[in-house]
């Protein structure tokens, strides 16, 4: 995990909040892997890595965060892909399968995803895979030290 961060430092820094020097540590890494494990078993995160299957190397990074219960049963999607693997369809491969999970394992209802109007590859991703656009926030997250709007878009689980 800590050398895919590394490796893709520059292209995901467009996409992600400011990053810390410490963060790409063998040891920050290490303690995030261990926050996300107790986040998974309080039923608050599931962070799925995707690595391949000859070298062992991590290719993309998918969360499901912010796991609510209670009547809306819903998390947000959130994903990444090493910069050298983008445009390969292989995140349109990797996503279905996590949200089957979510949905049958975790009994999500919806899953939100959210992406700024210049990340056309997100939104054709979220639109391949069933998302729909639900509206637009101003300001809605801080991407690179700078509140950016994003469009929201959600998927209903289809067993509801």
């Amino acid at each position: 995990m800590a050398d895919y961060y590394w490796r893709n430092r520059s292209h995901l820094s467009l996409w992600e909040p400011m990053r810390n020097e410490d963060f790409y540590e063998q040891e920050a890494t290490f303690n995030r892997i261990l926050v996300a494990e107790g986040d998974f078993y309080a039923d608050k995160h599931v962070k799925l890595g995707v690595f391949c299957p000859h070298s062992q190397r991590m290719l993309a990074s998918i969360d499901f965060s912010d796991i609510m219960r209670g009547p809306l049963q819903a998390c947000f999607a959130g994903y990444s892909i090493d910069a050298q693997r983008q445009g390969q369809g292989l995140m349109q491969e990797f996503m279905p399968p996590c949200i089957a999970y979510m949905f049958s394992q975790f009994n999500i209802h919806r899953i939100m995803a959210t992406y700024t109007n210049e990340n056309q590859r997100s939104a054709a991703l979220l639109d391949r895979l069933g998302f729909e656009k639900e509206g637009y926030a101003k300001s809605y997250l801080n991407i690179a030290g700078v509140w950016e709007g994003h469009v929201l878009s959600a998927m209903v689980n289809p067993h509801h």
